[in-house]
């Protein structure tokens, strides 16, 4: 075991600003010894160049196997056979079985498909916002922003109306694992149970379907031995509850920025500066993920100038590195009119997120119709006031009170 000290990042005040503490930590190196709530310490890397190198490391690898003893018995990742059944998906699988899986989704995210949806989305924006005309203030979190991506996903990937009436959005708190010490892992393990049923029944009544459905086609492949039980339950997993939540809360981000940021909303309003543009802007500014999942390096390694044992884990700073001022100017600053930025907000390599040309839609479509509907918008509450979710991987609001100016939208 590693016998450095570790930094203890997280408390309240760390997520309500992680950017000072980040930058704090890029003054004195790009990797750094850190300790989770759960107990777990890790390696976390904070500099752009430095989160590069990691993520494309050709031997580190995101496969949970490789985690050491001590990562497992105190990691905040879901307990057994549920970690199993649920996470052999994407997110932890390493070549060559993790291109094999991305490539049975990769035509469904695909940007040319995902913009035929725009229309699609545009109309579930307006149909949630238009209700919130009159009433002068609400949570946008709660009354849009968390509503918005189930409703679209179903779209995308194929979910029947039947089942997308009995997602439970409690089911995405699921994404936020607790530790084997927590005194809520009993609570968790429940709505493990429950969500797995409900993946069940998809799975029992997709088969012989609409052949255009994402879901339709997953099932098929397990069918066709393709994949396997689990890695079939896994992608439908990540596709029905990892897919919302970093989506609510990028929507949460974006907006909060822009009000704290009256000249850029104006640019918005008015149309003088280009979308996509801002987009990028403001998932670098502040990205729904902080961090980026675990890696391992499989043998004790050198690497950026300490020793990493093998299995313990390595995280990078997704949300540090978009902030590092060698690669941004003045990277606390919201510019729309920044060059050359290519933030790190849906990863890099290979573990790309392969639904970032949805996110990005959804989050386009989200700023412009919340703009259009509710005129004036502005911070209901102090900023101080505002919560953050408790989590490690996340970075997002647990509500965002606003007020307007009430009547009809300017579209």
């Amino acid at each position: 075991m590693n016998k450095k000290k570790p930094i203890s990042l997280y408390n309240p005040a760390f997520h309500q600003n992680p950017y000072d503490s980040f930058q704090r930590l890029q003054e004195d190196g790009e990797i750094h010894y850190v300790k989770f709530p759960s107990g777990v310490c890790g390696w976390l890397v904070t500099g752009y160049d430095a989160a590069i190198k990691t993520l494309k490391h050709p031997k580190i690898g995101k496969n949970h196997k490789l985690g050491n003893a001590h990562w497992r018995s105190l990691a905040a990742i879901m307990p057994e056979p549920q970690h199993t059944q649920l996470q052999s998906h994407l997110l932890h699988q390493d070549p060559p079985r993790h291109t094999a899986l991305r490539d049975l989704v990769m035509e469904a995210f695909s940007a040319s498909r995902i913009e035929r949806f725009r229309e699609r989305v545009t109309l579930i924006a307006q149909r949630l916002l238009k209700p919130l005309q009159n009433a002068g203030e609400c949570d946008l979190i709660s009354d849009f922003a968390s509503k918005l991506p189930l409703l679209v996903l179903s779209e995308v990937i194929g979910l029947s109306d039947k089942h997308r009436a009995l997602f439970k959005p409690v089911w995405c708190k699921v994404v936020q694992p607790v530790g084997p010490n927590d005194k809520g892992r009993a609570e968790y393990t429940a709505l493990l149970a429950e969500l797995q049923s409900f993946i069940d029944s998809i799975i029992d009544e997709s088969r012989g379907g609409d052949t255009e459905r994402l879901i339709v086609r997953l099932v098929a492949a397990y069918d066709e031995k393709k994949i396997s039980r689990d890695e079939l339950t896994s992608m439908l997993f990540q596709l029905l509850v990892a897919g919302q939540e970093p989506v609510t809360n990028q929507i949460g981000n974006a907006i909060l920025a822009l009000l704290q940021h009256p000249e850029q909303l104006t640019q918005l309003r008015e149309g003088s500066t280009r979308i996509d543009r801002a987009i990028t802007e403001l998932l670098r500014y502040d990205g729904a993920f902080e961090i980026s999942t675990w890696r391992f390096f499989p043998e004790t390694t050198e690497w950026l100038g300490e020793t990493i044992p093998a299995g313990d884990p390595v995280i990078v700073g997704l949300n540090a590195a978009n902030r590092d001022s060698a690669q941004f100017g003045c990277p606390h600053q919201l510019d729309f009119t920044r060059e050359r930025n290519k933030p790190l907000s849906f990863g890099y390599d290979h573990h790309h997120c392969p639904a970032s040309s949805l996110a990005r839609l959804e989050l386009e479509v989200s700023i412009q119709a919340i703009l259009a509907y509710l005129p004036n918008i502005q911070l209901a509450c102090s900023e101080k006031e505002l919560c953050w979710v408790n989590a490690v991987l996340a970075r997002g609001l647990l509500t965002l009170p606003v007020k307007y100016t009430t009547g009809e939208s300017d579209s």
